[in-house]
């Protein structure tokens, strides 16, 4: 097909271009599923953190109660 004076082979471009296509989408859904991985062990950290927080409350709130006992004695 000439377009502008100048021979282009429009099939071979359109193959060309699906090609590229379907490797930007698979390398797409590579990183997709990473970040998915990141962010599982990203939401399991975080459930982790709390649960560690929550201890850390109650140990806290037991070292108050004590601290309470001494200075009442």
């Amino acid at each position: 097909m000439y377009i502008f004076g100048i021979d282009i082979p429009v099939l071979e471009l359109l193959v060309i271009f699906c090609i590229v296509v379907v490797a930007y989408l698979f390398i797409l859904e590579l990183e997709f599923r990473q970040l998915r991985k990141i962010v599982k062990r990203f939401d399991q950290e975080e459930l982790q953190f709390s649960a560690e927080m929550r201890e850390l409350r109650k140990e806290i709130a037991e070292l108050g109660n004590v601290i309470r006992m001494a200075k009442k004695r």
